[in-house]
């Protein structure tokens, strides 16, 4: 199942509750697997990234993101090292 989390959280993550939120909501949800598309994100914060990894590393379910552009991939990779060493 694809997830246009631009659309439904936002262009601006920020939050570590909407991080947590997004994976709580994922887990609610009976398929197994989700991808989560960030073409509409434009910025991400490191605590939003954290708590996504955090969360998605606790989740029962396969989550892959994609779309992701250059300016986030930096922050979503150091974010995803400190929470998967």
């Amino acid at each position: 199942m694809l997830i246009n989390v631009g659309a439904e959280f936002g262009t601006h993550l920020e939050s570590s509750e909407d991080a947590v939120e997004l994976v709580d909501i994922l887990n609610k949800i009976p398929e197994e697997s989700f991808i989560i598309d960030f073409k509409d994100v434009m910025f991400v914060t490191m605590n939003y990234a954290q708590a996504y990894y955090t969360a998605k590393l606790d989740s029962p379910k396969n989550i892959s993101e994609i779309n992701i552009s250059d300016e986030i991939s930096v922050i979503m990779g150091a974010a995803d090292e400190a929470c998967n060493p």
